[in-house]
């Protein structure tokens, strides 16, 4: 089975986490450690892990800042005080320290036959935002600087990857629509629009996957745009965060149902295949470890049974001492 053909999810049942390394989360590849990534993946294999979500961080993968001169006036694009590289991961803004490590990761998961799904624009992650030194304070979603350097970036990334067997997907970032308040409707569109075109200008082989969470059929970021605009539509049903799911106890129905009922209603609204891209119990501060496996085993087999296409826990490093779970078919 190839990479490109691996993701089919009107046959096969997804079952996967998401992933930093145990070592430093999201400072990981800033402070990378091949050894621990190694070890990491290795547990994850053994228990029978087959797909991880990972995430190129945005500032760290595309550290452009702005060199101004008299006047105020805008001189040039810069990384710090360094002039950006000639070649084109320089006109792209692209750290090439950054793509070296994430080769190294992809060799790491080709050694445990680890297959993987790369947000791309992850310029928020777990409570803040990480973005290019020159587009802070911008709004990040309609600025046309801001999207020519998302595109930038997108482009030269899924070109220098192109050739992975490990990568069967591309997810547009990690709930990229968290990223900027006072964004339209069209606007939300548009930005979507631009990134799925942006990837498959590179890569028409493989799926592009929303990587969004809270849609909804009205407001600003609608299932039917996503669905429009990308191949794959993704829930992030975290009970503690949901209302009428954060009352009750989290191995008990509302919360155990939670993760069906929205994959299901985004998957009959938007009429593309939907799964569980990131799902989890928020912590020991909510639950036992024993709680917690109980609700992450009916979940998943909720989410099967029900027709939805895939399971992804949030995120690894509880997944791995809680129970093991093997790839399903459908």
């Amino acid at each position: 089975m190839t990479s490109h053909n691996f993701l089919n999810l009107q046959k096969n049942f997804l079952i996967g986490c998401n992933y930093w390394a145990s070592h430093a989360g999201t400072k990981m590849w800033e402070d990378w450690d091949a050894d621990v990534v190694d070890k990491d993946l290795a547990v994850l294999s053994q228990h029978g892990i087959e797909v991880l979500r990972v995430f190129p961080l945005w500032s760290f993968f595309q550290p452009i800042d702005i060199l101004y001169g008299g006047g105020g006036y805008k001189e040039e694009y810069s990384f710090g005080e360094m002039q950006l590289p000639y070649g084109e991961a320089g006109k792209s803004g692209v750290n090439e320290t950054a793509m070296q490590r994430f080769d190294i990761f992809c060799e790491i998961a080709d050694k445990y036959n680890i297959k993987l799904i790369v947000g791309l624009i992850t310029g928020w992650m777990s409570g803040r935002l990480f973005v290019p030194p020159a587009l802070v304070g911008r709004n990040i979603l309609t600025d046309s600087e801001c999207i020519m350097w998302q595109i930038k970036f997108v482009k030269y990334f899924v070109k220098s990857n192109l050739n992975k067997e490990c990568i069967i997907a591309w997810d547009l970032g990690n709930e990229c629509n968290g990223m900027q308040a006072n964004v339209s409707r069209e606007e939300a569109w548009v930005w979507t629009s631009h990134i799925s075109s942006a990837i498959k200008a590179v890569d028409n082989k493989r799926p592009v996957i929303s990587g969004m969470h809270s849609l909804s059929p009205k407001g600003t970021w609608r299932i039917e745009d996503q669905a429009e605009n990308t191949d794959i539509l993704t829930t992030h049903p975290y009970p503690l965060w949901t209302p009428y799911c954060d009352q009750d106890p989290i191995n008990t129905m509302k919360p155990l149902m939670h993760s069906t009922a929205e994959t299901r209603y985004y998957q009959d609204i938007g009429g593309k295949p939907c799964f569980a891209e990131e799902i989890g119990s928020m912590g020991p501060m909510i639950c036992s470890n024993d709680v917690e496996a109980s609700f992450a085993r009916t979940a998943l087999f909720s989410l099967w049974t029900n027709g939805c296409n895939g399971f992804m826990w949030w995120c690894v490093h509880t997944i791995r001492r809680n129970f093991n779970i093997h790839h399903t078919d459908g």
